[in-house]
């Protein structure tokens, strides 16, 4: 797998940060989705609620929220996938040598759903689903993992995310639509043994 770009961090904020980054680039430059009647006709339902609300912000709002969305159902679950495999690496190891190992492909289908009020009724959801197929590389710290620790701390996180567009509102998708691949490696990174929910 190949991972041209490195990051340092100190916890495990930089791979929320490359999350929402990754999920950014998929929504904010597709031209297909953001042009769609789909899109478009949530952005009308923003357009008109600011006509009567002082909340609501600009129409891109749309995007914003599809990021945060999708890094709300992702980015714990991965997390958590990640501490496992490690665990798991870690105590099955021989006399606590532990050596660089991959993840088995991780496969998402993560959904956003937007809701219009009318008369003070919920209409129908308006729901776009995604797919993440995520490779992990990973090496660990030898000297600091054991299972007293309150942390995993990782020497190298690689990360290969592959971002496609499942289901819209009304246009039938026939097939997935890859928005874009992106990949990227963390080094010293320290996740907390505590699983994230």
């Amino acid at each position: 797998m190949a991972l041209p770009t490195k990051y340092r961090s100190d916890d495990n904020n930089e791979l929320h940060e490359k999350l929402k980054w990754s999920f950014s680039c998929a929504i904010d430059k597709s031209d297909f989705l953001k042009q769609s009647k789909d899109y478009k006709s949530i952005e009308g339902w923003y357009n008109q609620a600011k006509k009567t609300s002082d909340n609501i912000s600009n129409p891109s709002i749309v995007s914003g929220e599809m990021i945060k969305e999708l890094l709300n159902h992702v980015y714990p679950h991965y997390t958590n996938i990640i501490i496992e495999n490690t665990d798991m690496n870690i105590k099955s190891t021989d006399r606590g040598v532990q050596s660089d190992f991959d993840i088995e492909i991780v496969i998402m289908k993560p959904y956003v759903e937007f809701v219009k009020i009318l008369n003070g009724e919920p209409m129908p959801a308006a729901k776009f689903t995604f797919e993440l197929r995520i490779r992990t590389s990973i090496s660990i710290f030898k000297p600091v993992n054991n299972s007293s620790s309150e942390y995993i701390e990782l020497k190298k996180l690689g990360i290969e995310l592959e971002i496609l567009l499942l289901q819209m509102p009304y246009f039938y998708v026939s097939e997935p639509i890859k928005l874009t691949t992106k990949t990227f490696e963390i080094q010293n990174i320290r996740l907390p043994r505590k699983r994230q929910y």
